[in-house]
């Protein structure tokens, strides 16, 4: 089967997928837990639609793909925002740092990224051109920075015995596994420029939709209420480390106090 049909069928099924877990929040109460989540996939439904309606290679493709790109970037910012509060709620401090070091991370990375593009930039490129290039630094720079942050979020979840429900548990990890895909995606796009793109659209959409169906499948109201936790540890470990972690919630709550 020709690579186009099958990144067509993997749309759909990608369309089909968060119309599932749409209705698998809304059904359940849960995407009053998750709404930043909830309403990232209520945007891609629509965002997932326009691709399979528009011919590829077109004006008008590269001007709603220029609309709609920011937009899912922003998302993906505060989905991780929010990701970040639901593993450290209990640990306001941490959370405070957490989000700064988020934010701080973005726009360095952004700034980063634009500025390596700008000496690529030719004297004869029309504007369209310029702002594609413009977008694609933007995109990247945002990807890098979420990135490394979940890299951090996850070690930190390996490093202390954080108590946390169920579906946030899953949720961290399949978001993660969601947007190291897309931006792994992105950076061999970079990388190999469009002759990559073919066989990397189909990986992304493969792991997008595995993903999809399994936060629609394993999100439930009841692991809303059942604990769990991202490695196990001996016991004693265990303590160790959850008086690291009230120690270093303590100090950093009296630094964002003062």
């Amino acid at each position: 089967m020709p690579n186009a049909d099958l990144s067509q069928i993997l749309q759909v099924l990608s369309l089909l997928a968060s119309a599932l877990l749409i209705v698998r929040l809304i059904t359940t109460g849960l995407w009053k837990c998750y709404p930043v989540f909830f309403w990232y996939f209520v945007f891609r439904i629509p965002n997932t639609l326009w691709p399979l309606i528009i011919t590829n290679h077109t004006a008008l493709y590269q001007h709603v793909w220029m609309l709609t790109e920011p937009v899912a970037h922003l998302f993906h910012v505060f989905v991780v925002y929010e990701l970040c509060r639901l593993v450290l709620q209990n640990h306001r401090g941490i959370f405070t740092l957490g989000r700064w070091t988020m934010y701080f991370s973005v726009v360095v990375a952004v700034t980063i990224s634009i500025l390596t593009f700008l000496p690529h930039i030719k004297p004869r490129a029309t504007d369209d051109t310029k702002r594609l290039g413009y977008e694609i630094a933007f995109s990247r720079g945002i990807d890098f920075a979420l990135a490394i942050f979940l890299i951090l979020l996850l070690f930190f979840l390996s490093r202390y015995p954080v108590k946390l429900s169920r579906n946030v548990l899953t949720h961290a990890t399949l978001y993660s596994l969601f947007f190291f895909g897309q931006a792994f995606s992105l950076f061999l796009r970079t990388l190999f420029g469009t002759t990559a793109n073919n066989w990397t659209n189909l990986l992304t959409s493969m792991l997008s939709c595995a993903c999809i169906f399994a936060w629609a499948f394993l999100l439930s109201p009841k692991g809303e209420e059942t604990t769990a936790k991202f490695l196990g540890m001996s016991p004693r470990r265990e303590q160790n480390a959850l008086r690291q972690l009230e120690s270093l919630n303590a100090t950093l709550l009296k630094i964002a106090r003062n």
